[in-house]
């Protein structure tokens, strides 16, 4: 009986995420790194406007990250050690852990999609924070997502 109650719940916590929620957030990751790539040196990746669902934070994890770490970092009751993907022995994708409303939902994003630079990985962002710039090196197979640099303001013009 009390197995019946967590396989009950286990498929419940699958179906709030759902596969097709799961595709479409991955698709749409995948499409907006192209359009971004496309654009050139003012290429911005906002998660917030990319993803098909409103987030409080969400987590990077880099490929080949501990289950433990994500775990510790997520400090949710709604964590599964299914969420992690398998990226604790994957080197292809990176995982973006989206928390929305208590909830968890996992996204890959294929390293032959975008790269994640190591520094935005293992970090927790809000929805103002995750903002990347996307930039493809020459020869590079595929793009990177480096943090925003910050806009300098214009300088003083010098007294006359």
């Amino acid at each position: 009986m009390r197995s019946r109650f967590f396989l009950s719940l286990f498929a419940l916590a699958v179906t709030a995420c759902g596969p097709e929620r799961l595709e479409k957030t991955e698709a749409d990751l995948v499409e907006a790194v192209a359009e971004a790539s496309a654009r050139g040196d003012t290429a911005t990746l906002w998660l917030y406007i990319e993803v098909p669902f409103a987030y409080d934070r969400v987590y990077i994890a880099g490929p080949r990250t501990p289950a433990a770490q994500i775990e510790a970092a997520m400090k949710s009751d709604a964590w599964m050690p299914e969420l992690t993907r398998g990226i604790e022995n994957a080197d292809h994708f990176h995982l973006l852990l989206f928390e929305t409303r208590g909830k968890l939902i996992p996204a890959t994003l294929l390293r032959s999609v975008a790269d994640i630079d190591p520094a935005l990985t293992g970090k927790m962002y809000g929805p103002e924070d995750a903002r990347f710039s996307v930039r493809k090196a020459p020869g590079a197979a595929a793009p990177t997502l480096t943090a925003l640099q910050a806009t300098a303001a214009p300088a003083a013009s010098a007294p006359e």
